[in-house]
């Protein structure tokens, strides 16, 4: 039988919607929306049912997962309220943007005996499964650096709504366009000791209304004494390939371009265990094959203390300590 999917949100939520069509053991039942054009054209084209009552289509019996792809802000709220009706709840990066609501959501999921799966898809690149692998087995050496390295382009028009404000973002060019690089880099070093940031608004008459920052960089000190640098802007205006990448006394790895170099002669490489390979496929093994979601909540909420902690770094001019 297959697992059966209802998706809140069309913007996003499209891609989302396809992945799941495109999906062996996958069903797309329904999805939800307010815009009732957009949803009518979203139920001719994916060939399943429509809502513009969430609260409806949560009370389905035919649904195993509800996908949340709302603004940030929303997804803890949106992710009880699936839970409370005894949904598994998959929520579209970041969990949430804050810590007090990551936590409101894994007790909900928890009390109510549902799934909590964070849709971070930079996990299921077979690059990014390789470099991981590569640091934990100690192939690099002592891991000295890790970076992130992200130089976009976001003009006036697309922060009209609620992308940019504080409320619903969450942050700028950290929390939204650099949160799938930055759960990478917690990812592949392990838990963060303390950290120092300073952002700012410097893209001028295109970001004038722009609440959250468009240039950041940050320190990252990570317990095991492996150092992060992080660089992220939405003004630049000839998009970059965005980098993230780690090196040891051994070798350097990284994505954006990919970098798999080590030092010697002898060529160095690691077997990756055959896995899901996006968040739907995901989703099934954990239900179908009981198996742990490649981001859990716990994982999920280590990325929103970060940046929360950079962005409290950055407000108070001063380094901030985890666990915040």
């Amino acid at each position: 039988m297959s697992v059966r999917f209802g998706i809140v949100g069309l913007g996003m939520g499209m891609n989302r919607s396809r992945q799941v069509l495109s999906t062996d053991g996958a069903e797309l039942v329904a999805v939800c929306d307010l815009d009732e054009a957009r949803l009518e054209k979203a139920k001719t084209e994916l060939d399943c049912e429509g809502h513009t009552d969430y609260q409806e289509m949560c009370e389905r019996d035919d649904l195993d997962y509800v996908w949340i792809m709302l603004p940030s802000g929303m997804h803890a709220k949106f992710g009880i309220q699936a839970a409370e009706c005894g949904k598994n709840v998959v929520t579209t990066k970041p969990m949430d943007i804050t810590i007090e609501a990551c936590d409101a959501l894994t007790a909900a999921c928890d009390k109510n005996g549902v799934k909590l799966v964070i849709d971070f898809e930079e996990r299921f690149r077979p690059i990014n499964r390789k470099i991981k692998k590569a640091v934990d087995e100690g192939l690099l050496g002592d891991v000295i650096l890790g970076e992130i390295r992200l130089k976009w382009w976001r003009g006036e028009g697309y922060f009209r709504g609620w992308h940019g404000t504080w409320k619903q973002d969450g942050g700028g060019s950290l929390a939204n366009q650099g949160v799938h690089q930055l759960d990478l880099l917690q990812w592949f070093l392990g838990d963060v000791d303390h950290v120092s940031g300073h952002f700012g608004i410097y893209g001028g008459h295109e970001h004038r209304e722009v609440e959250t920052e468009d240039l950041l960089h940050a320190h990252v000190q990570f317990k095991s004494g492996s150092v992060g640098a992080i660089l992220t802007t939405t003004t630049c205006p000839i998009v970059q390939q965005t980098q993230v990448q780690v090196h040891g006394v051994k070798g350097v790895v990284g994505t954006g371009p990919d970098v798999w170099a080590f030092v010697g002669d002898d060529e160095v490489d690691v077997e990756i265990e055959p896995g899901p390979r996006n968040s739907t496929e995901d989703c099934i093994s954990v239900l179908r094959e009981g198996t742990e979601p490649a981001c859990s909540g716990a994982e999920g909420r280590k990325t929103v203390e970060l940046f929360n902690a950079i962005y409290q770094s950055g407000r108070e001019k001063r380094e901030v300590s985890l666990p915040l």
